[in-house]
């Protein structure tokens, strides 16, 4: 039969008194109890590395808000109707803020470089969404100057959002496996913002006529985003994000004011 070479509960307690006593005794009476008692010492974990190129896709909902009153003067204009009834032709003018909302889809590509807790990086991202914000007015008056005129007009103004991208600096703070963030930029939407107006006159002259304009055009437009957002780790390398951008792009000659709120979540991969 072996020998059992196992020390008692006593004989235990004796080496751990001893062993203290000596120099670097606590450690080695330390190390004993983990050996006897604790097995091997579990590695300490190692806090998510936000540092590096990733990559990934969103999905959100997108809130459009169009404004084409800027555009108001240069319709009456080219639409040239008889100088008695031009104000209140620009009056009855149905340009008025219009509100869409849509599903957006995309992808985002970025590279963070990290210091203790500190993240910055920069990120591009694409969207395309297709949202329709848009109004059709109509409207009738009275005019009397010489003779009484009365007068009709239809107004349509429709701007179609059909994607944009952003380029942004992102500035993040490291708590474990979650990154809350910051970020701000510059933003290219290709906007088609086009507005309309159609009307008719007859006066006691007696006379009749009608007139009709265009305004606004599809391009590139440019503007700033904003935002704030969420980046969670639970996996090696890959992450989920929760966030919102407010885009503005603003008004030209021939573009309407065009407003963006999008809420969206995402996942990424980094490399």
């Amino acid at each position: 039969m072996a020998a059992d070479r196992s020390l008692p509960a006593g004989g235990i307690a004796l080496a751990l008194t001893l062993a203290a006593l000596l120099p670097g005794g606590r450690a080695l009476a330390a190390d004993y109890l983990r050996g006897s008692y604790g097995g091997e010492v579990a590695p300490r974990a190692v806090a998510p590395d936000w540092a590096g190129i990733y990559a990934g896709a969103h999905l959100g909902i997108t809130s459009g808000q169009s404004d084409p009153s800027n555009l108001r003067a240069g319709l009456v204009s080219a639409a040239n109707p008889p100088s008695a009834l031009t104000n209140t032709v620009t009056n009855m003018l149905g340009l008025r803020e219009a509100n869409k909302q849509g599903a957006s889809y995309g992808g985002f590509v970025g590279v963070n470089w990290q210091w203790d807790a500190a993240v910055l990086g920069v990120e591009a991202d694409y969207t395309y969404a297709n949202i329709r914000p848009g109004s059709v007015t109509s409207g009738s008056g009275t005019v009397t100057s010489g003779a009484t005129f009365n007068v009709s007009t239809t107004t349509d103004g429709q701007v179609r959002l059909r994607d944009w991208g952003t380029l942004r600096g992102r500035a993040g703070y490291a708590m474990g496996a979650f990154m809350p963030y910051l970020t701000a930029g510059v933003a290219f939407g290709n906007i088609d913002g086009r507005v309309s107006l159609s009307g008719s006159w007859t006066s006691t002259a007696p006379a009749s006529g009608t007139f009709s304009s265009q305004a606004g055009r599809r391009g590139i437009s440019y503007g700033g985003v904003i935002g704030a957002g969420l980046d969670m780790q639970f996996l090696p390398n890959t992450f989920l994000r929760a966030e919102w951008q407010y885009l503005r792009f603003e008004a030209g000659s021939e573009r309407p004011q065009v407003s963006i709120n999008t809420a969206r979540v995402a996942g990424g991969v980094k490399f």
